[in-house]
């Protein structure tokens, strides 16, 4: 499985957070990478957080589920379930052999 996202998407999705969680001003004081934990960025709540989630959802048109909450600690954690949601949805795109399902 491929857990990591192109430069261009990391990215993006660096740019994402910072606009969902209200983070452009001089409040953040550190740069948003993979190791950020997201849950510890200044005025994060719950709210923005499944704002955040439901943003990553549109944005990279993959599903992440409710679990997703609770399973995202770091950035890093993001990516990942970005990339399993698009794992699972290629393995269902996967035709059969023979044509059988």
């Amino acid at each position: 499985m491929n857990t990591q996202l192109s430069p261009q998407e990391r990215e993006r999705l660096y740019s994402l957070i910072r606009e969902k969680l209200d983070l452009g001003g001089a409040e953040c004081p550190e740069e948003i990478n993979h190791t950020t934990i997201v849950r510890e960025l200044p005025g994060v709540d719950s709210m923005k957080l499944l704002r955040l989630l439901g943003a990553v959802e549109l944005g990279f048109q993959v599903n992440l589920g409710f679990e997703a909450v609770v399973q995202v600690r770091t950035v890093r954690d993001i990516e990942r379930l970005i990339c399993a949601s698009r794992e699972q949805y290629a393995a269902r795109r996967i035709p059969s052999v023979g044509g059988r399902p």
